[in-house]
């Protein structure tokens, strides 16, 4: 029989920070370990201690360290939606400070976002394939239900240890994943010490108190509360149970958050400040895969990896603006060591007009392709915007009929291309392969709502460069994908695909709604 710590959220929401003081996904190990170290230490299971301290009875510690001992061999994390915080309340922090061109002495204010939580639909559940030892399993039972909150106090939760089967875990232990492992979920766990380290912080923060001449209040001050040191913490990775990445033109996408959001007219640009900083940081070599250019007679396939920028409002998405790196189906073991190693020492871009943006490369996170974006929500049609405007691949047919719709078809199916078991190939050249190919992206359910030109004399803004057959001329569209793609599939269309450009984004409309009344969201804060 299976053994599981349960954290049901009555309020629905999750609330807790973590190192670097940004909203946490999820509750990690680490932090259930120290939410059952407090409830040991301050509950009613706890006994008096030297100097009339509560200290933690012995079956606890050895629960504790079971914790540390033993990572879960599977978690269940229900399906969520993070809130970075748009709103700002300041607080009074209880220290003083005293203002320019002032002799009175004030509180300091500190900043604090209330909106800054995790949405959740379910419980977060961490499952041993192995009931504990009796003891143990008896302490956390006890345990659990002297836990008030996990995170901060806005945070309430009702904990429960149970044994049994049907806890529906949705990530698997993977001892051979990383950062750069698709869908992989790092979970902060604790390891031997950690009992001790956290012991130790708690008797510094309690400790002798200061004398009355160090106590003196200042004119400046600044809290003195310790943060726990993290030495006894490790990084567990969990992968998804439904499996490998599903086909997709761009199987992983790799996201770094950035301290500040680009507009939509400078994003090719970013983009290509990115490529370049990737090439510098690799250096002579760089892969095919990755500069674009491949040698006289090489096979070119139809996608390689594809740079683009996140705006903060884009739906199911973290309010971070971030970095967007796709990689394409069947790299090279070795073209993707090396990007994963660009990417990882990759601190910040300098972009058009002398402008940088940092990277925050401890927060990657690497996805699934096939299942980036949020799913749409039920009674809806999935829609897709290009975001920014795309550039048409080739000049296309000849036809008079020929148009932007033609040209929105005619792209996907370049995407899409060796993509057999969605699109048949097609035979014949110029003209008649065009046709062909847009003919079956139709047939595959394809619809093009709209498609505009974008009148501007500013081309740099849509696309770096292009072949000598391409007719630079931006347009949006707004596209329903058919068959080809699921609704949560990352991808991109056009020349600019792999630059920043022509990326799909989704929204979503209520069935029903008439052609001429959809109306497409903006992105917020982008």
């Amino acid at each position: 029989m299976a053994f599981a710590i349960v954290a049901d959220l009555p309020l629905g929401t999750y609330r807790g920070a973590g190192a670097d003081g940004r909203p946490e996904r999820i509750p990690s190990v680490a932090r259930l370990h120290s939410a059952l170290l407090c409830a040991a230490g301050f509950g009613p299971r706890a006994i008096e201690g030297d100097h009339d301290w509560l200290a933690v009875a012995g079956e606890d510690v050895a629960a504790l360290r079971w914790l540390e001992e033993n990572p879960p061999d599977s978690v269940h994390i229900p399906a969520l939606e993070v809130n970075a915080g748009r709103v700002i309340a300041y607080r009074d922090d209880g220290t003083l400070k005293k203002p320019p061109k002032s002799s009175a002495l004030t509180i300091k204010k500190l900043p604090k976002a209330p909106d800054a939580a995790t949405a959740v639909d379910g419980r977060f559940v961490w499952i041993w394939n192995q009931d504990p030892p009796e003891p143990v399993r008896a302490a956390l039972e006890q345990l659990c239900p002297d836990v008030p909150y996990l995170g901060t106090s806005e945070s309430p939760v009702r904990l429960t240890a149970v044994t049994g089967d049907g806890f529906g875990a949705t990530h698997d232990l993977n001892p051979e994943a990383g950062p750069f492992t698709a869908g992989g979920t790092g979970v902060g766990r604790p390891v031997a010490g950690r009992l001790a380290e956290l012991s130790q912080a708690h008797r510094w923060a309690v400790g002798t108190p200061p004398t009355a001449a160090k106590d003196k209040y200042a004119t400046d001050e600044h809290s003195r509360s310790a943060v726990p040191g993290r030495k006894a913490v490790e990084t567990a990775w969990y992968t998804p149970r439904q499996g490998g990445p599903a086909d997709a033109p761009w199987p992983q996408a790799i996201t770094i958050p950035m301290d500040c959001p680009v507009p939509e007219y400078d994003r090719v640009a970013w983009a290509v400040a990115a490529h370049r900083a990737l090439i510098k940081m690799i250096g002579p070599g760089a892969p095919a895969m990755i500069t674009g250019a491949y040698p006289d007679g090489a096979r070119r396939p139809a996608n390689r990896i594809a740079l683009h920028i996140l705006g903060s409002g884009m739906p199911g998405r973290e309010s971070r603006p971030s970095l967007l790196i796709m990689i394409p189906q069947h790299p090279d073991p070795a073209d993707l060591e090396v990007l994963q190693q660009a990417v990882a020492a990759l601190p910040s871009l300098r972009g058009p007009r002398g402008r940088t943006r940092t990277l925050d490369t401890a927060k990657i996170r690497v996805m699934d392709g096939s299942r980036f974006w949020s799913a749409p929500q039920p009674g809806t049609i999935r829609l897709w915007r290009t975001v920014p405007a795309a550039i048409p691949d080739t000049r296309g047919s000849r036809d008079t009929e020929w148009n932007f719709a033609h040209a929105a078809l005619l792209s996907v199916g370049f995407v899409w291309k060796e993509h057999e078991d969605r699109l048949p190939k097609i035979s014949g050249r110029g003209d008649a392969y065009y046709r062909g190919l847009a003919a079956a992206v139709s047939n595959a359910g394809v619809a093009v709502v709209h498609a505009k030109a974008v009148r501007t004399a500013d081309i740099g803004r849509y696309v770096h460069k292009v072949n000598a057959h391409a007719v630079v001329r931006p347009y949006t569209a707004y596209l329903s994908l058919g068959s080809l793609a699921g609704p949560r599939t990352i991808a991109a269309i056009g020349q600019s695909r792999h630059l920043g450009g022509g990326l799909l984004v989704p929204f979503d409309v209520p069935e029903g709604t008439p052609v001429d009344e959809i109306t497409v969201p903006t992105e917020g804060g982008a």
